[in-house]
């Protein structure tokens, strides 16, 4: 779930930056926080799994 979150903010951005959404904050704000959100939650996925 969270690399996919990545991934699609990711994608975002990219799309927006293509397009020339780059004017809108909300955009970039929706595509930073689904990176952050994505990365968040990788990381405590794989905190959970590892025994040390």
């Amino acid at each position: 779930m969270g690399l996919a979150l990545v991934v699609a903010g990711a994608l975002l951005l990219i799309v927006a930056y293509c397009v020339g959404w780059t004017g809108s904050n909300w955009v970039l704000l929706v595509g930073l926080m689904l990176v952050i959100t994505g990365t968040v939650l990788h990381v405590r996925q794989q905190k959970s799994r590892e025994k040390y």
